[in-house]
């Protein structure tokens, strides 16, 4: 095998353990702390064997995060302890992440849309695996060939603060912010291919419905950036029109409350993004969102104007709907056995590629039912659900959709770049493993 690129500054190794019982589990573990190790290398080395001798299908399953700064001893004892509770079947704590039962059911990958990007995002993984130069180089292409699109996202460093805002206020731009997302969750989606977790259903948020079609096989990488690129252009075009574009408000409130407010007054606004049980995002004329936004305030209801060029998914930016629809005809949807949940219906896009193109070629002015994609998913046994993409927006949506109901959630981007991505993404296959999923551990350096 290769060596591995992903190699953290701060040296990073997974250790992983499996057993019939916890006993069987226990001796492995005692086994692996008092082999000797006089410096981190020869712990990374320890880890290794662990890697090789995993069995994720094994009754119980326990995987450990290690560095340079690790107090092993205190992860031995915090081991210790949690595993004398035979109460406990799933815990995670500190980089230690432990199951014990039969195996989790399927895996959902949920790509994010507009309003994760961040500057310097995915930077970790995109400079240290050697797939993010081509992914970069077709994205570029893409954009254009005199502005590159990762000259954006990945700016030199910030002379001061008001450089760094004109950096930030530059990828938010409808026409960057939507490309630039899928370019990094791309990255992340090879990441995850090298260490042979796929999905078996995918959904996004709004714009990272793109991103779901193409991880799933239903559209090359070609065509999946030609639309990324226009998506974002004939949006971001829609906030430029003379007349009045539009606004859109999140909201925290019961999310069927939301429009029986919105009925009350007879404004005209929709519900456009149903996200969470007790969040939503609503659409409409710049004038009806002001006067809804004072509606909120007199009812103690928190709500807030979103930094976007139109009110998305709404009427409003039909004149955006209409070239993209265009630009849709001429890719090709292939054949994919991985169902890609619509935010428009709840439900699996069809498989005959002229029904599946006007379902997409609609869904920039339809609302995003992103709660009902999440409980088809899991009706459907999906109880494992990766966020492949920036920040942890969708993870933290799913918890609360979920809430009371046994699933995981996990985010490749758990720190919002607040720490190396590499230890994210170490974390996430340590998880992963621990669950009971196949993860190719020996892939990791």
């Amino acid at each position: 095998m290769s060596e591995n690129p992903l190699n953290n500054p701060m040296p990073m190794a997974i250790a992983a353990f499996s057993g019939d019982t916890r006993d069987a589990l226990k001796l492995e573990l005692e086994k692996f702390f008092q082999l000797p190790a006089s410096d981190f290398a020869s712990i990374q080395q320890k880890a290794r064997l662990t890697r090789d001798a995993f069995t994720p299908q094994a009754p119980c399953r326990l995987t450990l995060l290690l560095d340079p700064e690790a107090d092993m001893a205190a992860q031995k004892e915090t081991i210790r302890v949690r595993l004398q509770n035979a109460a406990e079947h799933q815990w995670a704590e500190k980089g230690i992440y432990f199951a014990e039962d039969d195996g989790p059911g399927r895996i959902g990958f949920v790509f994010p849309g507009q309003g994760s990007q961040y500057v310097q995002m995915g930077a970790d993984l995109v400079n240290r695996l050697p797939e993010s130069k081509a992914i970069l180089e077709q994205a570029d292409a893409a954009f254009d060939k005199e502005n590159k699109l990762s000259a954006i996202i990945f700016p030199e460093p910030a002379a001061d603060k008001e450089e760094q805002g004109i950096q930030e206020e530059r990828l938010r731009q409808t026409d960057v912010a939507q490309p630039a997302i899928g370019v990094v969750s791309l990255v992340m989606l090879s990441a995850m291919a090298r260490f042979s977790v796929f999905p078996d259903a995918a959904c996004g948020h709004s714009y990272g419905e793109l991103t779901a079609l193409h991880a799933a096989g239903r559209m090359c990488r070609e065509d999946f950036f030609r639309l990324s690129v226009a998506r974002g252009r004939y949006m971001g075009e829609a906030g430029k029109q003379e007349n009045d574009p539009g606004a859109m408000l999140a909201v925290k409130a019961p999310i069927d409350d939301i429009p029986r407010l919105i009925a009350e007054h007879g404004l005209d606004i929709i519900l456009a993004n149903r996200n969470s049980p007790d969040q939503g995002v609503i659409s409409g004329p710049t004038s009806d969102i002001e006067k809804m936004q004072g509606i909120f305030k007199a009812n103690h209801i928190r709500a807030i104007k979103l930094p976007v060029a139109a009110a998305f998914h709404s009427r409003l930016v039909a004149s955006a709907a209409r070239p993209f629809q265009d630009a849709i005809q001429s890719a090709i949807f292939y054949h994919s056995d991985i169902p890609v949940y619509s935010n428009t219906t709840g439900r699996p896009y069809p498989a005959d590629e002229s029904s599946a193109k006007s379902l997409l070629g609609q869904h920039l002015m339809n609302p995003v039912h992103f709660i009902d994609d999440i409980e088809a998913m899991y009706a459907d046994g999906v109880d494992t659900f990766i966020e492949v993409g920036p920040k942890t927006v969708l993870t933290g949506l799913i918890r609360a959709i979920l809430k009371g109901r046994t699933h995981t959630a996990i985010a490749l981007d758990a720190s919002s770049g607040r720490r190396s991505g590499v230890r994210d993404l170490a974390a996430a296959l340590a998880h992963l493993a621990a669950a009971g999923h196949s993860v190719d551990l020996t892939a990791w350096a």
